[in-house]
């Protein structure tokens, strides 16, 4: 039953995560922008969220897509600060990561009677339902709950994983893909590879806060900490998607990316298990992004050097 348990959590954990992960795609894998700023979005995308929740009262699916707009403001100033002030990918990101800690801790005097801050608010209330709290979700019990969030979750990633594979199909998103791969080409035809650059991390971003959104409902509470760590998570969701899936024709990228968040959230949760205590948890965090990296390398070193000896044996034929 813990093992089980443990599972259900994971995946949960992980679909929540695979919008996260397809937001950094395309900052880092379409973009090649390794963008830190995510640690900052993620929490903006939850208090936002939670505050068009409990003050305005909107529903929960409303308040989840309408973060998208902060999170793409927090992407448009990070793109700004790299594009226009010439200020390196790295630095923008730290920067617009460091004033967004200051921006969430701020809006939550929007949620606190006294105005006071607080590092971590819980919005449960017995008037507002989460967007898994709804009366379909908990007619089924306890267990039934658990899975039906998880039937939610994945209707919720495959509509932006739809919705992001239509973008890049577009004019626009050929030139987001182009900026990437080759921005030389993107300025050869007159156009500005910096306002694509800025385009693509405030998509990024938003998506982001969308996780972050999900994620507060998911758990029924805001924390400002939540943002912790979520680069690193996004990145090696992306990277282990795309390590054993890039390379099958029939698997887009943005499903490659899905996958990996789930397995990279499951084996996170199992690591529990091992750690009941969480003293060591974010040390075997560490060591798996390392290995999941150091595999990254050696698989694409083997098909590197494979597809060089089978040119060189056409060649010599």
């Amino acid at each position: 039953m813990l093992f089980l348990g443990t599972t259900i959590d994971g995946l949960q954990m992980g679909l929540c995560f695979a919008i996260l992960a397809l937001g950094v795609y395309i900052s880092f894998s379409i973009l090649d922008f390794p963008d830190l700023s995510v640690d900052g979005t993620f929490p903006l995308g939850g208090v936002v969220c939670t505050i068009l929740m409990l003050k305005l009262g909107l529903p929960p699916l409303l308040a989840i897509i309408l973060s998208f707009a902060a999170g793409f403001l927090a992407g448009t100033v990070t793109g700004v600060l790299h594009v226009k002030f010439k200020i390196s990918n790295l630095l923008a990101g730290i920067i617009v990561m460091t004033g967004l800690l200051s921006v969430t801790l701020a809006a939550t005097q929007l949620l606190t009677k006294n105005g006071m801050t607080t590092t971590i608010f819980s919005f449960r209330s017995e008037k507002l339902a989460s967007l898994f709290d709804s009366s379909l979700i908990t007619a089924f019990g306890r267990e039934g709950k658990d899975y039906m969030i998880l039937l939610v979750e994945l209707i919720i990633v495959v509509a932006f994983k739809l919705i992001i594979d239509l973008f890049l199909k577009t004019k626009l998103g050929y030139m987001l893909r182009a900026t990437g791969d080759n921005e030389k080409l993107v300025i050869s035809l007159g156009r500005d590879s910096g306002n694509y650059k800025i385009l693509g991390l405030a998509l990024a971003n938003g998506f982001v806060a969308i996780a972050g959104a999900v994620y507060a409902n998911l758990f029924s509470s805001y924390d400002n900490d939540s943002g912790s760590g979520k680069v690193v998570m996004a990145l090696a969701s992306v990277i282990i998607g795309l390590v054993i899936f890039g390379r099958v024709r029939f698997v887009k990228d943005t499903s490659a990316v899905i996958i990996g968040a789930v397995i990279y959230s499951l084996c996170l949760n199992y690591l529990v298990l091992v750690d009941s205590n969480g003293i060591y948890l974010k040390l075997l965090n560490a060591v798996l992004f390392a290995l999941i990296l150091i595999f990254n390398q050696k698989i694409s070193a083997f098909f590197n050097g494979h597809s060089k000896m089978k040119k060189g044996g056409q060649d010599h034929a």
